[in-house]
């Protein structure tokens, strides 16, 4: 009998142990398990590659239809351009987000962005990030940040050493560059946020308070980009 409560105990400390040990692989697979994206498509290595028809828009509003190549990898300098080949052209063009104001491709419309952490870099660097939300002229934009970062060794393979990332930054009219929703700027949420919107009385009130669906939560990091895509419609809409 003796014996057997002490078998007994032992698996009772080895069971939680083993939990533990899979709850935590667990919770690594879903920290690498990278952000699901169906716009690109993997190449083999450091390269994500969202491609096919689409049109660019000009400084001056003019348009022009071809095939565009936007080749995404860890690096932040390979943000800043895409490959172009007009309709009429044979061969591509690399075209820098100096050269245009936008490019559209499979339903998506990317615009070049000036980040808050370039604030203290010389010259006017800006990359390419997909707009979300629906005009230029809207007061609150919204951007969702695409970039490859280096795979845990564990579950880097030959092919593919990274996984794709998305970050979602925020650029409203007091703002000099866009700012990471994870920003300090919007921290506390409640107070930052309504105070930034408060020309929308209706919806600076609703954040203020904290209702359902406008309350920032602080574990959740960049996954609040719901709360922020909903804050943004609706300001955007706000007296229309």
């Amino acid at each position: 009998m003796k014996g057997f409560l002490s078998a007994l105990i032992i698996c009772l400390l080895i069971i939680p142990i083993q939990h533990s040990a899979a709850q935590g692989f667990l919770d690594k697979m879903k920290k690498f398990a990278g952000s699901s994206d169906s716009l690109g498509v993997w190449k083999k290595g450091w390269s994500y590659v969202i491609d096919g028809p689409g049109t660019i828009t000009l400084a001056d509003g003019s348009k022009q239809d071809g095939t565009i190549v936007f080749n995404i990898t860890g690096e932040n300098e390979d943000l800043q351009y895409i490959y172009f080949t007009p309709a009429s052209a044979m061969k591509p063009v690399q075209m820098w987000s100096d050269d245009f104001a936008s490019f559209t491709v499979k339903g998506k419309t990317f615009v070049p962005v000036r980040m808050k952490e370039d604030d203290m870099t010389v010259g006017h660097k800006t990359i390419f990030m997909e707009m979300l939300n629906g005009s230029m002229t809207d007061k609150f934009k919204m951007y969702r940040f695409r970039k490859l970062e280096k795979k845990d060794a564990q579950f880097a393979t030959t092919d593919r050493p990274a996984e794709l990332k998305r970050g979602y930054y925020v650029m409203l009219p007091d703002f000099k560059n866009a700012h990471e929703i994870v920003d300090v700027t919007f921290t506390p949420f409640a107070s930052k946020m309504s105070d930034y919107l408060k020309d929308c009385p209706a919806l600076a009130e609703k954040i203020s308070n904290k209702e359902k669906g406008y309350k920032y939560n602080m574990f959740k990091g960049a996954e609040n980009e719901e709360i922020f895509i909903r804050v943004m419609e609706e300001y955007n809409s706000c007296g229309k």
